[in-house]
């Protein structure tokens, strides 16, 4: 068996304005990454204080943006800020963030819960 730890990558065209595109990459996470999002993420959730399980939301604050703070690079490998990214239109975070959940397998935690 080979396992890579070479991060998956998906290069994007980002349009930011008309007829003017930049390349930025969305990235798999590193482990520290992961579970800072996971612990910023837990933050969000509402738990049914009589078994634990949650329930739902506090808050949509940074729905898209808070995974693709973690995963959105710029064409010199940084990070690019939550903040820069919560400026951008709705559609552009959604399919920026459809890319990251495949790419870290968060739709994996889902289909793997709904079995059980």
């Amino acid at each position: 068996m080979k396992i890579s730890i070479v991060r998956k990558s998906v290069p994007v065209e980002l349009e930011v304005k008309e007829g003017e595109c930049v390349q930025i990459s969305v990235k798999e996470m590193t482990g520290a990454q992961r579970d800072a999002y996971f612990n910023k993420a837990n933050t969000k959730t509402k738990v049914d204080p009589t078994n634990n399980q949650v329930v739902g939301l506090k808050d949509y604050d940074g729905l898209y943006s808070t995974l693709l703070g973690f995963c959105l690079y710029d064409k010199d490998e940084k990070l690019i800020p939550e903040s820069r990214i919560q400026e951008w239109p709705d559609s552009a975070q959604r399919a920026l963030w459809d890319i990251a959940k495949d790419l870290n397998g968060l739709d994996k935690s889902a289909e793997t819960q709904e079995k059980n």
